[in-house]
């Protein structure tokens, strides 16, 4: 006999029975069953662990090729040529555009590790920050710091990577012959988050663009002949959001971008993200 919960057999004295079962009436096999795809979340972890795991493998063969490329400059530079030199500068240039690639692909995939929260003073680190780009640019930017900086609680490895991805930015995003002029600021909000800035003089994100340029390989319209991955800002924003924050880009008044985050004072990755409306920098007290 056949119904819900029942199993089916041949009907004659010991014939074996079919592996099959009427469950809620569905067939169902008793010995093979189907596996059950991944979760999203189950899945989003594996590949950024395949992220992490390639990136790693990558960067010695990387630094290998570097390396060998550097002794033969050294080496036949002067015997062989023009030719030859422009040859190992453009191999120079697509193995730099992959190392960056690279190094990118291992930091998004590590801004999901867990947080190494810690008291941050952002004067100190905003000041690594201005350092190091005041001696990498090849103009040197003019960078303010406006107001004190607060202390925030933060895993300071990532928010230090936000901070020179944006400043790093706003270096880089220049026109050309023009030095970068960087105003950086932050305040403590009523709600007790902090909110920072970083506003530039640069050439600015076209209006279409300011939604998605923080989406993963999404350059502007206006990038070409700048390098890049396309992968930084979607890290800052992985980063941010991991700290409970919100990050976002308006225009500044007057020419560039104004770009802004916030980093709770509370909890930090407790899934109660910071709210915030637009920001104008003409009405800063208007700002959340």
């Amino acid at each position: 006999m056949a119904g819900p919960g029942r199993r089916l057999a041949r009907s004659r004295p010991g014939a074996r029975r079919f592996p099959y079962s009427l469950s809620g009436g569905g067939l169902r096999s008793r010995r093979c069953r189907w596996a059950r795809p991944p979760a999203a979340s189950e899945h989003e972890s594996e590949l950024r662990a395949l992220m992490v795991m390639a990136s790693h493998d990558l960067k010695n063969p990387l630094a290998t090729i570097t390396a060998h490329i550097e002794m033969l400059r050294a080496d036949y530079a002067d015997t062989l040529g023009e030719a030859f030199g422009r040859d190992l500068a453009a191999i120079e240039r697509g193995l730099h555009r992959l190392t960056t690639l690279t190094q990118d692909l291992l930091t998004y995939a590590k801004a999901d590790h867990t947080l190494s929260l810690a008291t941050v003073s952002l004067s100190g680190m905003v000041d690594d920050v201005i350092a190091d780009h005041a001696v990498t640019a090849s103009t040197p930017p003019e960078i303010t710091v406006t107001g004190t900086l607060p202390d925030v609680p933060a895993d300071a490895a990532l928010l230090r990577h936000v901070l020179d991805n944006l400043v790093g930015n706003a270096v880089k995003y220049t026109r050309p012959g023009t030095a970068a002029r960087i105003e950086i600021s932050a305040r403590v909000r009523t709600n007790g988050s902090v909110l920072v800035e970083v506003a530039d003089r640069g050439i600015g994100i076209p209006a279409a663009d300011r939604s998605q340029v923080f989406d993963s390989f999404r350059r502007c319209a206006n990038s070409t002949g700048y390098p890049g991955t396309g992968l930084g800002l979607a890290i800052c924003k992985r980063i941010i959001e991991r700290h409970g924050g919100r990050i976002g880009v308006d225009e500044n008044p007057g020419g560039g971008s104004r770009f802004w985050f916030t980093v709770p004072t509370g909890p930090a990755g407790s899934g109660k993200p910071d709210i915030v409306t637009a920001i104008h920098a003409t009405a800063p007290d208007s700002a959340p």
